[in-house]
């Protein structure tokens, strides 16, 4: 379907949210590294409160907004994508930076494309607050992952 309220968009960057933390556990278990494992535990832990965070946010919204239609056709398959991803068990913890931020950013392409297509100022803004929130939290899994290999 090509429209959607923005309230399906939003519940769709939730369940990537999800996905990615499913992925974390599923690399965790078959990782050889402790300091990748470490990562990983942190990681799944970001996204179980980036998920429980984005829910709280999305449940204080307006309802006009979260009514609001938008022209854009959600990436149904980036769940299941993000389901399929695997890395080998040698993994190294910039092999898992590196990924964790590419699924992020995918997942937040969405976002800033909903940005740009809105024309309600409310709902453009809520979207941007979000994507600012979002930015920051990529910038403290940055941060962790340089402190990690500090240690």
């Amino acid at each position: 379907m090509r429209f959607n309220q923005l309230k399906l968009l939003l519940e769709h960057f939730v369940s990537c949210r999800k996905a990615m933390q499913a992925m974390y556990r599923r690399l965790e278990l078959n990782a050889d590294s402790e300091r990748v494992r470490m990562l990983l535990a942190y990681l799944q832990h970001q996204e179980k409160e980036n998920a429980e965070h984005l829910e709280d946010f999305i449940s204080q919204a307006k309802q006009e907004v979260l009514d609001t239609w938008t022209d854009i056709r959600l990436e149904q398959d980036l769940p299941a994508k993000i389901a399929k991803i695997s890395q080998p068990a040698n993994m190294s913890s910039d092999d898992v930076a590196s990924l964790a931020l590419e699924t992020s950013e995918q997942s937040l392409a969405l976002l800033r494309v909903a940005k740009d297509e809105l024309s309600m100022l409310g709902a453009r803004q809520f979207i941007g607050n979000l994507i600012e929130h979002q930015e920051k939290r990529q910038q403290q899994m940055v941060h962790a992952t340089h402190r990690l290999d500090d240690i």
